[in-house]
């Protein structure tokens, strides 16, 4: 896989975009799903074809996953793979696996793991995502019977695992901290003794991560029913493992969206037409907040088009944002230029994610003058008064910090964004596809 990040620019000072905007784009692949594909293709009997692998870290570190599992790919053309399916059986008994910072794989790979009939792996990560919690997942890969040890207290990485069996059976689970739990468990699920009845509480009625694992674990022939959507779900997982499949993974919602916020920054219309109008992503809820903003949004299986007047941003509201986490740092950009305070509940878990973005959106727009008010799980965001002042923003390490401020860079002069390699965990081609749509940057 080609590694853009090479080039990528670990400072950048972007220029305002002169309006309005008008383009069609293309954007990678969910990395989400990616690597839900991938590890699942690893897994299963045969050889599966996957296409529309994103290019970024977290893909790398779960192909390279693999290959340290000793299951082979072979690599077609641009995001195609053709990943040689283990059939349940790792050939590489005992290796030390390293993780990155991709928590999907994190999350869904113990589980796996631990249903392999015999094999002693170690799964090492970044400090960043051993700071992240795992607790939830581990606690009840054991009570299923699984060989689950955190090496520290802190029930993350590093990370060992032996394999042996899985009971399966009745469980219950929260999403308050993460989806994820719940999407490893169903993933291991297959392969456990009695396959499994998950009953997944916590969740917002608007998230469609379950679903989205459900979706594709059908694809690699695995029988899943879940309940109708709601605050909880009750998810059945029928025994029976995965087999080969080819398939393909769709554009990465979080991606696309900054690029379709931009015509309510500058003006315009941007499409992005490798999104299916009927996507299960769950950041498909914020088009409609982009209507409520003041954009015209529309969309068809061919795409979804995103049309505004541009600095015309309708603020005044507080918006429940349990199902929107992902887009919180955009939100908190475009309400910098809307006509009243924006408000954002529910977001105490984003304090867990690559870093604190609650912490992040304040101290960041604070120190351009923004008034902000921050609470244990909220964050409202009050519009600038006059022009932004020239300022250096540290990405923190978070790739959603980088595409998201770099917004207020088109929008406001004199913005810079320190450690903006970062990018590299989801969207290499970042940078490269704002050139494509007119902006400027050193």
């Amino acid at each position: 896989m080609a590694k853009e990040n090479e080039t990528l620019p670990d400072t950048a000072r972007l220029a305002p975009l002169e309006g309005p905007i008008d383009c069609v784009l293309h954007v990678p692949g969910s990395k989400s799903i990616a690597n839900r594909v991938l590890l699942m293709a690893g897994m299963a009997g045969g050889a599966s074809r996957v296409s529309g692998i994103p290019d970024g870290d977290d893909s790398r570190h779960a192909l390279a996953a693999l290959a340290d599992l000793g299951i082979a790919h072979d690599e077609l053309g641009v995001g195609e793979y053709r990943i040689h399916g283990c059939g349940h059986v790792i050939p590489r008994e005992a290796a030390t696996v390293d993780i990155g910072s991709a928590g999907t794989v994190g999350r869904f790979l113990p589980g796996l793991l631990a249903s392999v009939g015999r094999g002693a792996w170690r799964l090492i990560s970044t400090d960043q995502l051993a700071r992240r919690p795992l607790g939830p997942l581990v606690a009840q890969l054991r009570a299923w019977g699984g060989d689950v040890a955190p090496e520290t207290e802190g029930l993350s990485f590093p990370l060992r695992v032996r394999g042996g069996s899985l009971s399966g059976g009745d469980a219950t689970m929260s999403a308050a901290a993460s989806t994820q739990f719940a999407s490893g468990l169903m993933l291991a699920a297959p392969y456990a003794e009695s396959g499994a009845v998950l009953r997944i509480t916590d969740l917002d009625p608007d998230d469609r991560y379950i679903d989205t694992t459900a979706d594709y674990m059908r694809r690699f022939g695995a029988g899943v029913d879940c309940s109708p959507a709601g605050r909880e779900r009750v998810v059945t997982v029928r025994p029976g493992g995965y087999r080969a499949a080819d398939v393909g993974v769709e554009a990465d919602l979080n991606s696309a969206l900054v690029f379709l916020a931009l015509p309510l920054l500058v003006g315009g219309t941007v499409r992005v037409a490798n999104i299916d109008g009927n996507t299960r992503q769950t950041g498909w809820q914020m088009l409609t907040l982009f209507e409520r903003l003041g954009a015209t949004v529309t969309s068809d299986a061919g795409g979804v088009s995103v049309g505004a007047p541009g600095n015309r941003i309708r603020g005044g509201f507080d918006l429940d944002m349990r199902a929107l986490a992902e887009s919180s740092l955009l939100l908190a950009v475009l309400a910098v230029f809307a006509d009243s305070p924006i408000g954002m509940t529910n977001l105490a878990h984003v304090r867990h994610h690559e870093t604190d973005r609650l912490a992040a959106i304040a101290e960041i727009l604070l120190s351009l003058g923004v008034t902000v008010e921050e609470g244990d799980d909220w964050v409202r965001v009050h519009p600038a008064c006059g022009s932004l002042p020239a300022a250096t923003i540290g990405s923190r390490g978070d790739h959603r910090i980088v595409t998201a401020f770099s917004l207020l860079g088109l929008a406001a002069d004199g913005i810079t964004i320190t450690d903006a390699a970062a990018v590299s965990k989801t969207f290499p081609g970042f940078f490269r596809m704002l050139r494509s749509v007119g902006a400027s940057f050193e």
